[in-house]
């Protein structure tokens, strides 16, 4: 994978999560989806967010859809922050 692309998936993923961190969540997240683990729900949001964003800057860049194993790469690339994620999104399963 392009080291350019990489780099600017990383920094997707660190940047947005520091948004998450200064914004936290809305309290009427459980109420609204029905959720029990608001903080599993919402790394899951984060994750699809993530991996979505990171698919459709794939295509900009790129200009072509990635293949499979492109898109395990980007899926890797997210999941190499899985520590950070999980460690911030737990706080809110009260």
């Amino acid at each position: 994978m392009d080291p350019e692309f990489v780099r600017q998936t990383e920094g997707l993923v660190t940047s947005t999560l520091d948004l998450y961190r200064t914004a936290g969540a809305s309290p009427r997240v459980g109420d609204v989806w029905g959720c029990t683990n608001v903080g599993d729900f919402l790394c899951g949001f984060f994750v699809g967010e993530m991996v979505g964003s990171a698919l459709s800057a794939f295509q900009v860049f790129h200009k072509r859809e990635p293949t499979a194993d492109e898109h395990m790469e980007i899926v890797k690339i997210v999941e190499g922050h899985s520590g950070q994620i999980r460690e911030f999104f737990a706080k809110f399963n009260g």
